[in-house]
């Protein structure tokens, strides 16, 4: 996976840019280009649909389905549940993640 600078810089060079002149088609500044491929500035992702739309490119996101880490008979047995009770069990958990963070949190404050 490419981070945000390095698809910057990658497209820059593959279109024989300099900083100076991506920045100029963009409406920005060579220093934001720069720190965009250093990583000290992090792009939104309009940003850098406009950097690749000044060099005639086409940014393209996307989403893949990934392997869920439960059992099949597990997540089966839970969709036969009540809403009523499936919600309950997500709050749980819920409470449960905010209780861990509360005390992860106050063992970094109190150093």
């Amino acid at each position: 996976m490419m981070d945000a600078g390095s698809f910057v810089r990658v497209l820059r060079e593959r279109h024989r840019l300099t900083q100076a002149e991506l920045a100029y088609r963009a409406s920005s500044t060579q220093q934001v280009i720069s720190r965009i491929e250093r990583g000290t500035l992090s792009p939104t992702v309009a940003m850098l649909g406009r950097l690749a739309a000044c060099c005639g490119e086409e940014l393209l996101l996307e989403g893949r389905p990934r392997e869920v880490p439960f059992e099949a008979a597990q997540l089966e047995e839970q969709l036969r549940l009540p809403i009523e009770q499936r919600l309950e069990l997500a709050l749980g958990w819920d409470r449960f993640a905010g209780a861990i963070h509360g005390r992860a949190l106050a063992a970094l404050l109190d150093g």
